[in-house]
Parts: structure tokens; C-alpha cells; sequence
């Protein structure tokens, strides 16, 4: 798991700091294919692409249709 997030002027960098506003937990792994696994109450998604930014664009928009889908919305 990586320490440093990206700021928000970083490739991916909006992405994860908004979900972090949002209260999900963050774990990035990288490796041949950058890893996020985002974390919130019982909620947990995960993504990976081949850059941090890919994967930060996917992990966001699972981790949306997730909250979207417990608020009965």
C-alpha cells in the first residue's frame, strides 16, 4: 500500500481527494498496473489501470454507482 497520495494537481489526483472528502479509504499499490482500492462502511471497490490515472477514473466511478446504489437512489 503507498503512503502518498497524489495531490490534487497530479494525474488522478482530483479523483482520489474527492473520494477521500467523500470518507472511502484509500490504498494504491503500484507495480506493472497501478492498483486503488477505495473503502467506505462496508462498501469496498477496486481498479486498476496502467497508469494511476486510469485507475483512479475507475475506482472513482465504481465507488459513485456504489453509493449511488445504497442510497436507493
Amino acid at each position: 500500500m503507498a503512503t502518498h497520495l497524489p495531490t490534487h494537481d497530479e494525474p488522478g489526483g482530483f479523483l482520489l481527494e474527492l473520494l477521500q472528502f467523500a470518507g472511502w479509504r484509500l490504498e494504491l499499490r503500484g507495480g506493472e498496473r497501478a492498483t486503488i482500492r477505495a473503502t467506505r462502511a462496508d462498501v469496498e471497490v477496486e481498479a486498476s489501470g496502467d497508469s494511476l490515472d486510469e485507475a483512479a477514473d475507475a475506482v472513482f466511478l465504481r465507488a459513485m454507482r456504489s453509493s449511488h446504489a445504497l442510497s436507493g437512489s
